[in-house]
């Protein structure tokens, strides 16, 4: 009989396990699996919801792990519920409320799923195949039409109608696509760099460059910055050693590479292609006499965002109450679900600031601040390879919060199943090394 609930728990563990391994893979669904109900409910969110409610219902039973900076979230989300009422579209409200405590709770859940060394090493080669997997759909995406297979695989933008797709997944668009793409890239490139052992180099190689090449073929402005803005740490890294007197040479074939390949791909756009044939890839950015309106369209949602919090700094909108506010500024009254999609705000954090107020806003940078800074901190402390995992997820996070300052907002789903595994990771590592966490902190204070 022992054996048996023994087996059922187990069987139990694996299931969850492996729904929010599901969720990891269509976190990025927004026009596909989609229930509506006036606010679209993801697949990756019903995925979770058993493992959430198995955990919170195991919680009276057992200790659980209280993940990293859990109290200040939920602080921020008091502050959410509490401003409600201010928004002008309450059901739209309570909708991304709700979606904000699936967040937390899976957030919750993940920490107690993941729970030693090799369920997380098991999550995070699924994590990054998960990337892999929506990438290898975006190149079907490209390829699709260019053999004659047709356009039905959710192409929702082209550059030549029915010939040469701008892919974007199953995300509403290519910069969204890009932006969900970004987090495993950077995992990928710093393992790549760092030589990580937690996949086989061939492995490795072939993941990072199937994301690679499906960001870039997304021709997704943001996506490309961000790749750019990766490596332009070399030449950054090797000119401040160099005024410092030291010579690395590792770095200086990099920027060697670097500056070949650069001079390599003007020549070809100048003398081969054309500067011309490939006008079409800067439509929207103001350059060689294209138009300006997606350069204008972020610019006018920041403003539009960052003047709903001028307008009422002490107590905000809540997060439904953002869209419906920047509508209203517009002079539009009459608010349902599909019209006030037209008018989301801009940058993530002028988001939360206008929805949480000012002193809202407070507890929500306090756990920003938390879950970037310390499993940096404890990265320094801990053996190669878990050190590079977290650090891999720690800069991941970093570039993502970086681009979600030009599009979309807080509530985008892979970033909270990003924060979650980070935050299992986290748990897992600093309880596994806690012993020489404590050595090292007793040693610090004798110095």
């Amino acid at each position: 009989m022992k054996n048996y609930f023994l087996l059922e728990k187990n069987n139990q563990m694996g299931l969850m396990q492996g729904l929010f391994i599901a969720a990891a893979f269509t976190s990025s669904f927004d026009i596909f699996l989609i229930i509506n109900l006036g606010l679209n409910f993801r697949i990756s969110q019903i995925f979770l919801l058993f493992p959430i409610f198995i955990v919170m219902a195991s919680m009276l039973e057992k200790k659980f792990t209280v993940p990293l900076g859990l109290k200040w979230l939920c602080l921020w989300a008091v502050f959410i519920l509490l401003f409600i009422p201010n928004g002008s579209f309450p059901e739209r409200s309570i909708g991304y409320f709700a979606w904000l405590i699936i967040n937390i709770a899976t957030i919750f859940a993940c920490v107690q799923i993941f729970s030693s060394k090799e369920k997380v090493r098991l999550l995070m080669r699924w994590y990054i195949y998960s990337f892999v997997a929506i990438a290898l759909y975006g190149v079907l995406q490209f390829i699709s039409p260019l053999i004659g297979l047709g356009s039905f695989l959710l192409v929702q933008q082209w550059w030549i109608p029915g010939v040469l797709a701008r892919i974007n997944g199953f995300s509403y668009e290519p910069s969204f696509y890009a932006t969900y793409l970004l987090m495993g890239w950077v995992v990928c490139a710093y393992f790549m760099e760092v030589k990580n052992t937690l996949f086989s180099r061939r492995v490795l190689k072939f993941c990072f460059l199937t994301i690679t090449l499906s960001i870039v073929l997304s021709s997704s402005r943001m996506g490309l910055l961000m790749i750019i803005l990766w490596y332009l740490q070399h030449p950054v890294r090797f000119f401040v050693k160099l005024a410092c007197g030291k010579v690395d040479r590792k770095l200086a074939k990099i920027v060697l590479f670097m500056s070949a390949l650069l001079i390599c791909l003007v020549s070809a756009i100048v003398y081969v292609i054309g500067i011309d044939n490939i006008a079409f890839l800067f439509q929207g950015v103001g350059l060689f006499g294209g138009s300006s309106h997606s350069v204008n369209d972020r610019e006018n949602g920041l403003r539009d965002t960052l003047t709903l919090f001028i307008n009422n700094p002490i107590i905000g909108t809540s997060l439904g109450g953002i869209a419906p506010g920047i509508a209203k500024l517009h002079g539009v009254t009459s608010l349902d679900f599909e019209t006030v999609k037209l008018y989301e705000g801009n940058a993530v954090f002028a988001e939360v600031l206008a929805a949480s107020g000012f002193f809202g806003f407070i507890p929500f940078m306090i756990y920003i601040f938390m879950i970037v800074v310390e499993p940096m901190r404890l990265a320094r402390k801990l053996p190669p390879e878990q050190a590079q995992i977290l650090t891999g997820l720690g800069l991941a996070l970093l570039f993502e919060f970086l681009i979600l300052q030009f599009n979309q907002n807080i509530l985008r789903q892979y970033l909270w199943i990003h924060i979650s595994v980070m935050a299992a990771v986290y748990a897992v590592f600093k309880r596994q090394n806690l012993s020489v966490i404590i050595l090292d902190n007793q040693n610090s204070l004798k110095v």
